[in-house]
């Protein structure tokens, strides 16, 4: 059906309706309901609370419980019981704790692969990216008074699994700013065509690009079995083993721009 055979233009909808439609297309989790007791509050329910957190940009679980605590039509809409409370934020921070992240994967893997069953994507045309993930720590406030906040060699307690890593920022052309953080990187395949994720996975900030970049790529290709013929990046990829591994071994072409940095300097002498 062609958009004009709609009687209403999509964008109209009203918002509850957008969650609705858009919900309905997303795969379950399996729910843990005891025999006896209190009904547990529903994990879907607080999945497609959390989505909602997520595409609204709110910052805090806080945000969160304050939206659907003041609007009962829309925390329907989510899956809960539109004249209780909303989940507290314990609540939501409990279902982010204890489920496990190969669940969400599996989510993650059906959306994906409905995706490419109905020819929206084709994954033919990749392109492979990272983004820094700045951790709520003590480290990365510039407020607190710390001599070793920058040490590499160090842990932070509040954050055991979280290194140190640098982001680069280009405020004006040709003017580069570089601050160091706490954290992590999102590495993300995505598809060229759509800009839609396909694949990801994430690591210690200060693991390089290039370590994730072969094995996320071959990752992508054997779970969603892609015939892949291009590769994009940026110059942080231009690397020689990923070079070949993309040319000789996926028979693919590489468009990654040359990195200046990675060059042999040229020797000269003075005879």
């Amino acid at each position: 059906m062609s958009h004009s055979d709609f009687l209403f233009d999509l964008a109209d909808l009203p918002p509850v309706v957008k969650y609705e439609k858009l919900f309905e297309n997303l795969p379950m989790l399996k729910e843990n309901i005891p025999k006896t007791g209190r009904r547990p509050v529903s994990k879907n329910s607080l999945l497609r609370a959390l989505i909602y957190k997520s595409l609204r940009r709110f910052p805090y679980l806080a945000d969160l419980t304050f939206e659907l605590n003041n609007n009962p039509t829309l925390s329907k809409a989510l899956g809960f019981y539109p004249l209780a409370h909303a989940p507290s934020i314990e609540r939501f921070s409990s279902f982010l704790h204890d489920t496990k992240h190969c669940e969400l994967r599996s989510l993650h893997k059906q959306l994906v692969q409905k995706l490419i069953n109905t020819g929206i994507i084709s994954g033919s045309s990749i392109a492979i990216d990272s983004c820094p993930i700045v951790v709520p720590l003590k480290e990365n406030n510039l407020k607190t008074s710390m001599t070793d906040r920058f040490d590499k060699t160090r842990i932070p307690k509040g954050d055991p699994d979280a290194r140190l890593g640098v982001l680069i920022h280009f405020p004006n052309p040709f003017k580069k700013q570089v601050r160091y953080f706490w954290g992590y990187k999102n590495h993300v395949i995505s598809d060229t065509a759509t800009e839609l994720p396909i694949w990801e996975v994430t690591r210690p900030a200060n693991v390089s690009d290039i370590k994730v970049a072969k094995d996320l790529i071959q990752e992508t290709g054997s779970v969603f079995n892609l015939k892949i013929s291009v590769v994009t990046g940026d110059a942080g990829y231009d690397c020689e083993d990923l070079l070949k591994f993309i040319i000789n071994d996926l028979k693919a072409a590489a468009i990654i721009p040359r990195n200046p940095r990675r060059e042999q300097p040229k020797c000269w002498q003075i005879k």
